[in-house]
């Protein structure tokens, strides 16, 4: 028997807080959400109807506001996470679960980071976590029936200091972030083998990120018995030889880099360390501890595009855009990008927002530090649509 909190197997208090749950979101509800989906919001807050009313309803928005339903269509991965990331979905365990390896430290953390623009880590971050469901839907329709949770084997080895570079672990615990808020209780078990002695170090830089239910669920493995906790669990043939199975790749590579990506060095020819063609002409200015700065940008033809690019001297900036149609009414404002701080001391952070209305576009930028300034080197315009060369391509 599965534990309690699943389709099946519900006490009588979990199944009325069920059903109080739909009637509270009903607003909202479609039929995608079914009693399998709405129960991992609740298992995930230990069925507080408030609480998990709350994640549900953030996770709507944010969904909407993503474009999460065609992300996997839409969003095309740099270059370096085609070549240069790590892990894959190698099949199912003997209950049917999809089981994924994540050999983590086979990555470059610095060569990772500097090939990625500042503000595509969430980006990418969205897109890995969809592809993820999408793995975990297909492997639903292998089975014949909805089968909940996924293992993760996490390979540690070769664990090193390099690997706790701070912007390094921020990619990483982004990716965490947005599983635990937007895919919650979708793990079934974590199993993390050839760990080091620095693991407990890194673990404890993530764990802040990791919800409780989610840190009960890990079991680090000794050297000793990994393999044969992982084989009494999943079949011989799905794992690779490397991770204690007996699958090879069609040349003998037994840790069968056709399905599980192997990471390697990042070459400096796939850097984006330097997006500014010229710095001489890179506007900075000072922002003081604590301080903002508003930079204002007028739109006179509709349908323009604002593009920016950034870069702080050091540590992160909290970056936003508003619009305001009139300029003398401070109230009267939308969000057009909303704040989010941005890690772009390294890589410069650059993009563009639609500036479909006339008015003005304000760029907001604010030191979340307490005690030291940052300079700011930016570009920033305006860019207006050729409405004689857009007509002259219609059919």
């Amino acid at each position: 028997m599965s534990e309690t909190g699943r389709v099946g197997n519900l006490t009588k208090d979990q199944e009325t807080k069920l059903n109080k749950f739909k009637e509270s979101l009903k607003d909202v509800l479609q039929e995608k959400h079914t009693d399998h989906h709405l129960l991992r919001f609740l298992r995930a807050r230990s069925f507080n109807l408030k609480k998990s009313e709350e994640l549900f309803r953030e996770d709507i928005k944010w969904r909407k506001e993503n474009k999460i339903s065609t992300i996997l269509q839409d969003y095309k991965p740099p270059p370096v996470f085609e070549k240069h990331w790590v892990g894959g979905v190698v099949g199912a365990d003997k209950a049917g679960h999809m089981v994924a390896i994540d050999p983590i430290c086979l990555v470059d953390p610095r060569g990772f980071v500097y090939s990625i623009n500042a503000d595509e880590t969430q980006k990418l971050g969205m897109y890995i976590a969809q592809e993820l469901y999408r793995f975990a839907k297909e492997n639903s329709k292998k089975q014949g029936r909805y089968v909940e949770g996924m293992v993760l084997i996490m390979d540690v080895g070769g664990l090193s200091a390099e690997h706790l570079w701070r912007p390094g672990i921020r990619l990483f615990t982004d990716l965490t972030s947005i599983l635990e808020q937007h895919y919650p209780e979708t793990i079934k078990t974590i199993y993390v083998i050839r760990a080091p002695a620095l693991f407990p170090v890194a673990y404890n830089l993530v764990k802040p990120f990791l919800h409780e239910n989610t840190r009960k669920k890990i079991q680090v493995l000794k050297s000793s018995v990994w393999q044969k906790v992982l084989l009494e669990h999943i079949d011989a043939d799905v794992l690779p030889k490397y991770w204690g199975g007996t699958r090879v790749d069609p040349d003998g590579n037994e840790k069968c880099p056709s399905i599980v990506k192997i990471g390697g060095k990042v070459p400096e020819s796939m850097y984006v360390k330097n997006h500014f063609t010229d710095e001489e002409n890179l506007t900075k200015l000072s922002i003081p501890a604590g301080g903002t700065k508003d930079l204002k940008y007028e739109v006179r033809d509709p349908n323009s595009a604002i593009r920016y690019q950034f870069k702080t001297n050091e540590g992160e900036i909290i970056f936003g855009i508003v619009y305001r149609k009139n300029p003398n009414d401070k109230k009267d404002v939308d969000v057009i990008k909303k704040p989010e701080k941005m890690f772009c001391n390294i890589t410069p952070a650059d993009g563009e927002v639609d500036a479909e209305n006339l008015g003005i576009y304000i760029i907001r930028f604010e030191n979340p530090a307490k005690m030291t300034a940052k300079t700011l080197s930016y570009s920033i315009e305006v860019l207006e649509c050729d409405d004689d060369e857009l007509n002259s391509l219609e059919t």
